[in-house]
């Protein structure tokens, strides 16, 4: 376990959770020092932690001195899984806007603790010419159509604190737009529910629509993507009212799956 995420927490009850997170991204087996290196917190704090962890359920002890997640952790992650796992549920959705339209389509998740968004899945299009995506990569959202469709659904607190930090691109290095393009835009965004992009300095464009949680949260967004020179085939509202109703229909599966 290495210690390359944000700093370890001081609550306790943040503490156990972060520890829990170390867990369940880390190896199958590890030791109590293992672990502790990984949180860069006091081997004493976290053997407590690990102690509670145990008895729980959540962590087992394994050979010797090593620990492994427990069946109890994996139990609740397979419920979870189990009411709704978006990636499974919109990758159909990716094929068919694939399928009608020969552009790449794109499924992102959005991380609060991030504040940004990952590709989560990827459905290429038969088009040689096509914008490289690979799952996995992050996307800021202040740019982009994927980024914009999130950034505009967002608690204000989040917004403001993402928009604080965007300074400049990261693909064209220029600044953002000004403060009020930025939310004259974002207005445009949540009346048509959806987001379009546009820059053929860098041969580049995407639409893309938000995703919803049961509780009206932002889960991220489903969108297209394509070089420029394809996007004036698409100024038509026919492909953005395609990718708005496929984000809709993921929106709704997830609301059914906490019904």
């Amino acid at each position: 376990m290495s210690s390359t995420g944000p700093r370890a927490p001081r609550g306790a009850a943040d503490r156990l959770a972060y520890l829990l997170k170390l867990i369940a991204a880390g190896p199958p087996q590890f030791t109590l020092g293992e672990l502790a290196a990984g949180a860069g917190l006091p081997t004493s704090s976290v053997h407590r932690l690990l102690q509670a962890l145990v008895r729980s359920g959540l962590v087992e002890r394994g050979h010797g001195q090593t620990y492994r997640p427990g069946r109890e952790l994996h139990r609740l992650a397979s419920q979870l899984v189990a009411r709704f796992d978006l990636v499974r549920c919109a990758t159909p959705l990716l094929e068919e806007l694939v399928t009608q339209w020969h552009e790449t389509a794109v499924l992102c998740t959005y991380s609060p603790s991030m504040r940004a968004a990952i590709i989560a899945d990827v459905v290429m299009t038969p088009h040689p010419l096509r914008f490289a995506v690979e799952r996995g990569g992050e996307v800021q959202l202040p740019w982009g159509s994927l980024g914009r469709a999130i950034l505009a659904f967002l608690p204000q607190g989040d917004t403001e604190a993402i928009m604080r930090e965007a300074k400049v691109g990261p693909l064209s290095g220029r600044p953002r737009s000004s403060r009020p393009e930025m939310e004259a835009e974002l207005q445009q965004i949540r009346e048509r529910g959806f987001a379009r992009y546009f820059d053929p300095r860098y041969d580049i464009a995407g639409i893309a629509a938000p995703v919803f949680g049961a509780f009206g949260e932002i889960l991220g967004c489903l969108g297209v993507t394509m070089p420029s020179k394809r996007y004036q085939l698409h100024l038509e509202d026919d492909l953005a009212t395609a990718v708005r109703a496929s984000a809709e229909t993921l929106s709704g599966m997830a609301a059914i799956s906490h019904s």
